[in-house]
């Protein structure tokens, strides 16, 4: 989702600079993004986004007792020739009985 429209910035983008370690403030995102000044409306999702991030951090130096770093998470592609079923090959039950 866009967090500024006028600067086309996604939260993707905001997440991955708070996370890379390159941004701890909203203005250090403003200025990473390349974000400049326009309607003002991304503002408060800014410092929300900025506000989660610095939440999230230290929930997990309190469970783990010291600073990590959280990465953004890209899932891999899906393989589109790839069908998963649940089941494979001749152990299948087909429900038919055979004759011994």
């Amino acid at each position: 989702m866009y967090v500024c429209v006028c600067n086309a910035v996604t939260e993707d983008d905001v997440r991955g600079c708070l996370a890379s370690g390159a941004c701890s403030t909203a203005k250090d995102v403003k200025e990473a993004c390349g974000m400049k000044p326009g309607c003002g409306s991304c503002t408060k999702r800014l410092y929300g986004l900025v506000s989660e991030y610095k939440t999230a951090s230290e929930l997990a130096d309190a469970m783990t007792g010291g600073p990590l770093p959280l990465e953004v998470v890209t899932p891999a592609p899906a393989d589109p020739w790839t069908v998963q079923t649940g089941r494979s090959g001749p152990e299948r039950d087909t429900g038919k009985q055979t004759a011994a």
